[in-house]
C-alpha cells in the first residue's frame, strides 16, 4: 500500500512537470515540430527585454528571443529571434521593443516601417538585420514626467512673477487700444468703401463718355470712307498739290529775293565801311570837312562868309539893278 501511495505521487509529480512543460512551451508561442528559422534586429538599447521574450506579428507570437547581447564596439544591442520559418516578414520591417504588461515583461513585435515611420530606427550595415527601436519603460516615462512636472513649475513661477497686477492693467490698457484701432480700421475701411464706390461711379461716366467718343469717331470714319467714295479725297489731294506748287515758287522767289538781300547786304556793308573810314579821315582832320572840324577859327571864318554872302544875296533881290545893267540895242 505504501509503495503503491508512492508510484502515484511520483506519476503526479511527472504529469505536473509535462504539463509545466508543455504550458511554457505554449506561451512562449513555439510548438513541437515547428520548424523555426533566426531573425537578428539592432536596437540601441534593450530596456526591459530578456531571453525568451515573445516575438509578435501584428500581436500574433510567432517566436521568441533567443539571445541578447552586446555589438563589437559596444555601439548597439543585437537580439537573435526564432521564429516560425512559414511566417512571411512584411515588406521593409522593423522591430519594435515593447511593454507586454504592466508586470515587466517585454516583447517584440515586427511591423512595416510604415505603421511607424516616425520612430529614429537603429540601422544596421548588415541589409539582413532589422532595424530596431526600443520605447521607453514605465520608469523613463516616470523620470521624464517628473522633468515635465519641474519645467511646469517653473514656467508657473515666472509666470507668477511676469503677470502681476501691473501686467493686467498693461494687457487690459492694450485690449482698449486694440479694440480702438479696430474701431479706427473699420472706420477707415468704410471710407476707403465709399471713395471705391465714388471711383467706381466715375470710372462708369468716364467709359460712358469714351463709348460716346468712339460713337463720333465712328461717325467721322463713316463720313470719310463717304469722301474717298464720293470723290472729294481727290479733289483734296488735288488743291494739296497745287498749294504745293505755288508753295515751291514761291519758295523760289523767297530764295531769290534772299540771294538779292545778301547781295544788297554786302553793298551796304562796303558803304558803310566808306563812310566809316571817312568819319574816321574827319576825326582825324584830314580834308576840307575834317579841318573845318578841327579848326574854330575858320569854323567862324564860314560863319561870317555865310552871313556876309546871305546880305549880298538879300541886297541883289533888293537892288538888281545895281549888279546887273543890261543894254537892249
Amino acid at each position: 500500500m505504501k509503495r503503491r501511495d508512492e508510484v502515484l505521487v511520483g506519476t503526479v509529480i511527472l504529469l505536473g512537470i509535462v504539463l509545466i512543460i508543455w504550458g511554457t512551451i505554449w506561451l512562449k508561442g513555439t510548438g513541437f515540430g515547428k520548424e523555426q528559422t533566426e531573425v537578428r534586429a539592432r536596437v540601441l538599447e534593450a530596456g526591459q527585454l530578456l531571453k525568451g521574450g515573445r516575438v509578435k506579428l501584428r500581436g500574433v507570437g510567432i517566436g521568441r528571443v533567443e539571445e541578447i547581447a552586446l555589438e563589437a564596439g559596444s555601439r548597439g544591442v543585437l537580439i537573435t529571434m526564432s521564429i516560425d520559418r512559414n511566417i512571411t516578414l512584411p515588406e521593409d520591417p522593423v522591430a519594435l521593443l515593447s511593454p507586454e504588461s504592466m508586470f515587466g515583461d517585454w516583447q517584440v513585435q515586427i511591423f512595416p516601417r510604415s505603421s511607424f515611420p516616425q520612430y529614429p530606427y537603429a540601422e544596421s550595415p548588415d541589409p539582413r538585420v532589422l532595424p530596431g527601436y526600443s520605447l521607453p519603460d514605465i520608469s523613463r516615462l516616470t523620470a521624464v514626467a517628473d522633468q515635465i512636472a519641474g519645467n511646469l513649475a517653473n514656467l508657473s513661477a515666472r509666470f507668477e512673477e511676469a503677470f502681476t497686477v501691473e501686467t493686467a492693467r498693461n494687457v487690459r490698457d492694450a485690449i482698449a487700444n486694440i479694440q480702438k484701432v479696430s474701431e479706427q480700421l473699420t472706420s477707415l475701411i468704410s471710407r476707403q468703401n465709399q471713395n471705391a464706390d465714388e471711383v467706381a461711379g466715375s470710372l462708369a461716366e468716364t467709359s460712358a463718355t469714351l463709348g460716346d467718343a468712339a460713337a463720333t469717331a465712328q461717325r467721322a470714319f463713316a463720313q470719310f470712307e463717304a469722301a474717298v467714295g464720293g470723290g472729294k479725297l481727290a479733289g483734296i489731294v488735288s488743291n494739296v498739290q497745287k498749294t504745293t506748287a505755288t508753295t515751291d515758287s514761291l519758295s523760289r522767289v523767297l530764295l531769290q529775293t534772299t540771294q538779292d538781300l545778301r547781295v544788297a547786304a554786302a553793298s551796304a556793308d562796303t558803304t558803310f565801311r566808306a563812310i566809316g573810314a571817312i568819319a574816321q579821315g574827319v576825326n582825324r582832320g584830314e580834308g576840307t570837312l575834317g579841318k573845318l572840324m578841327r579848326d574854330t577859327a575858320m569854323y567862324f571864318r564860314f560863319i561870317e562868309t555865310n552871313a556876309e554872302v546871305q546880305a549880298l544875296l538879300r541886297d541883289m533881290r533888293a537892288n538888281p539893278r545895281r549888279y546887273i545893267n543890261l543894254t537892249i540895242f
